[in-house]
């Protein structure tokens, strides 16, 4: 398997990232507000499976993730749940879901915008007649805007996260990680991992997932109107009644 950049660093990215409930409550509301019916819900991108594991008492649960590490992490949270590896960029589901989920700017890590209508088109094909496809992702703006004051430092329990954005081509991001583990007393272990993001203007986003979805509802990370300010994209989608 190859690595994804989060080899180095899965062990860690439930602490440093903290608690989903948030995010993924607000997915789960918008569930229940636009597709009320919905009894069955696929994650790409479901890494450690943390968001999985909150749903799964209200739906039959599963996901797909690229990474091996982190995939064994969520299958310890889990269970018996359908988590499979995958590229979010083939998978297409067999059996149809209800919802399509994409969270956490997963999609970010996608470098080319083709691969970004590559997830449209599969989330469409997998889902069910009225399914909901639902994603967030990093804007162009908040990647030049970490890249500008980074690096960036941020504690976890006793161990360290260093992030240093670059930018490395028009629409390309390099995040260097530095994870410094605490060990005992003044000792520290380092754990590196170089992780890719892109982003693209977000009127091409929208256009490009209106061949596949009628949009429902955009905001941002704060439930605002998204502008050119906007730092993180929330996108609720209802499939569109037509074949692709």
């Amino acid at each position: 398997m190859k690595n994804t950049g989060y080899d180095n660093v899965a062990a860690f990215y439930d602490e440093v990232l903290g608690s989903s409930n948030e995010k993924i409550k607000f997915v789960s509301e918008k569930i229940a507000e636009y597709n009320s019916s919905a009894i069955s819900v696929f994650e790409l991108g479901c890494g450690t499976g943390s968001n999985l594991l909150f749903l799964s008492g209200d739906y039959k649960i599963s996901g797909v993730d690229i990474n091996e590490n982190m995939l064994n992490i969520a299958r310890n949270k889990i269970g018996g749940s359908r988590l499979f590896i995958g590229d979010i960029r083939e998978v297409i589901l067999k059996e149809k879901t209800d919802v399509v989920f994409c969270v956490y700017d997963t999609i970010n890590h996608l470098l080319l915008f083709n691969d970004w209508k590559k997830v449209f088109r599969n989330a469409f094909n997998s889902l069910n007649d009225n399914g909901l496809f639902i994603f967030d992702f990093n804007t162009l703006y908040k990647l030049f805007l970490i890249s500008g004051i980074s690096p960036v430092v941020n504690n976890f329990g006793n161990s360290y996260l260093i992030a240093d954005v670059k930018k490395i081509s028009l629409n390309v991001f390099n995040w260097n990680l530095k994870v410094f583990e605490h060990i005992e007393s003044d000792d520290f272990r380092l754990h590196e991992t170089n992780i890719k993001e892109a982003s693209f203007e977000i009127n091409k986003i929208f256009k490009a997932l209106r061949k596949y979805f009628r949009i429902l509802e955009t905001a941002d990370e704060y439930g605002n109107r998204v502008n050119k300010r906007s730092e993180r994209v929330f996108v609720i989608c209802r499939k569109l009644n037509k074949k692709i």
